[in-house]
């Protein structure tokens, strides 16, 4: 549907339009560079380049301006799959996340035909009957809203595992990026697939190309036979996995799994990976937050050494004992989003405030943005782990790292865990440094960091006093930490 620039339905106050000044420098900053690195599979290089154009600061400038030109209900902007309501408002962000998925639909354009050629009936690119189906059988198995997943325990010596093998002269030389990532894939087949899929690099190769070919969302066309051989040859080797499936794995939980004829349970995994790629970068970003941070770090070190003490490592109880290393992660997540636009399609009308705008219309929540509103957060560019701790980013659904409402993500919880789990077991094996990269308590945070340059290195640890004398020295020299 076309909307005319500043038009409503006639029934309320017309909707705000960007100028054309104002929708180029909204491309320029955001819609492009986010095409560019990847949707569904980060493109390393030319993400790198982004970084340093330093268009994810730009972006939010951008916005802001348009705030404060057209005030705080949406404005209309040509989107990448045209017009579109930018949401500028943490209160319309909360009616568009809190609203039902029969209205703020999730199966955009961009999620459709990215998904078309890789697995088209994915849950996130699904909508009605198909939706809720497929809705079910991901909740059941992922244990949507559960602290821990009932298969925990394994997971967390799967994590404990993987991460431990990284440790070594390696990791006092510096880990990159991409060492984390290959561990992270390991993770997951042996989590998602079972222990006979944790040398199957090949599918992990497959599965790769495939969110590749994705991110050109269907418009290299000529590719197309190519794409269905390579989808072929993935899902014949995940078959062997979900046909004798481990019972410590989430292929084993698919049997008792709620499921219909539109279900398509096979077809779900693919996007368990994809986002196991986002939790990845995440793990990365709180590794690099607890090195320049020295009080953050000391108290995570305290608090694995208390709950490994009372409870051991690489257990249920002792995840749980470890709320402030998940806050941790929780609040990189909200400094650099794994997805950083929120994106619906509107199948009804829909009133904002005075304004009415008619069904069909694209609507983007820019997560990104709203996480780093410093108008509005006091915290919005400083390391703050504790306003996960005491609810006030909870409450805020405009902080919205995994989405919310309806569509937040199923595996939400899994995912903290096995970053969690992930993260408490390098940090066992000594004291995290870090080089590539700029962060400190004393200085506000960056948009975005190029984490190609980043190198994670992993000294034995020290005394329990000299870290404390030495986290206490670092922060008598930096000023308050402040937005």
């Amino acid at each position: 549907m076309t909307i005319a620039p500043g038009v409503g339905t006639g029934r309320g106050t017309a909707l705000p339009a960007a100028s054309a000044g104002e929708n180029l420098r909204l491309t320029l900053t955001y819609f492009l560079p986010n095409y560019l690195k990847g949707v569904f599979r980060s493109r390393p290089r030319i993400a790198a380049l982004v970084a340093r154009a330093d268009t994810a600061r730009r972006a939010p400038e951008t916005m802001r301006r348009l705030r404060r030109r057209h005030g705080r209900g949406p404005v209309l902007v040509r989107g990448a799959a045209g017009p579109t309501l930018l949401v500028l408002d943490a209160d319309d962000a909360r009616q568009v996340l809190s609203g039902p998925v029969a209205v703020y639909a999730v199966d955009t354009w961009e999620k459709v035909s990215g998904f078309a050629p890789v697995q088209p009936e994915t849950l996130v690119a699904s909508h009605g009957r198909q939706r809720i189906v497929r809705r079910l059988f991901n909740d059941a198995v992922l244990d949507t809203g559960c602290p821990v997943h009932r298969l925990a325990d394994h997971f967390l010596r799967v994590t404990g595992e993987e991460a431990a093998a990284l440790l070594g002269p390696g990791a006092v030389a510096g880990l990159r990026p991409e060492a984390l990532r290959e561990s992270f894939e390991r993770v997951g087949r042996r989590c998602f697939l079972g222990e006979a899929a944790a040398d199957d690099e090949e599918f992990s190769r497959l599965l790769g190309e495939l969110l590749a070919e994705a991110n050109w969302m269907g418009a290299r066309r000529w590719r197309a036979g190519r794409t269905r051989r390579l989808r072929r040859r993935m899902m014949q080797r995940q078959a062997r996995y979900l046909y004798e499936a481990d019972p410590r794995s989430l292929a084993g939980l698919f049997a008792a799994a709620p499921r219909g004829p539109e279900t398509a349970p096979e077809c779900q995994v693919s996007h368990w990976f994809m986002a196991l790629g986002a939790l990845t970068a995440v793990t990365v970003q709180t590794l690099a937050l607890l090195a320049t941070h020295p009080r953050h770090h000391e108290r995570v070190m305290e608090e694995i050494r208390a709950a490994d003490r009372t409870h051991g490592p690489r257990t249920v109880p002792g995840f749980l004992g470890m709320p402030y290393l998940r806050a941790c992660v929780q609040e990189a997540a909200r400094l650099w989003p794994p997805v950083t636009g929120l994106a619906r399609r509107t199948t009804g009308e829909t009133r904002w405030r005075d304004a009415v705008a008619p069904g069909g219309v694209n609507v983007l929540v820019p997560a990104a943005f709203h996480a780093r509103d410093g108008e509005r957060l006091d915290y919005a560019h400083r390391f703050a782990p504790e306003k996960w701790l005491d609810g006030s980013a909870e409450r805020d659904w405009a902080v919205a790292p995994f989405s919310r409402g309806e569509a937040q993500c199923s595996g939400m919880e899994l995912a903290l865990q096995l970053a969690t789990g992930f993260v408490a077991e390098l940090l066992r094996g000594g004291e995290l440094a870090v080089a590539g990269v700029r962060l400190g308590p004393g200085r506000p945070l960056p948009y975005a960091f190029d984490t190609s340059r980043l190198r994670i290195g992993i000294r034995a640890p020290r005394t329990t006093e000299a870290a404390t004398a030495e986290a206490r020295a670092t922060e008598s020299r930096t000023p308050e930490e402040s937005a």
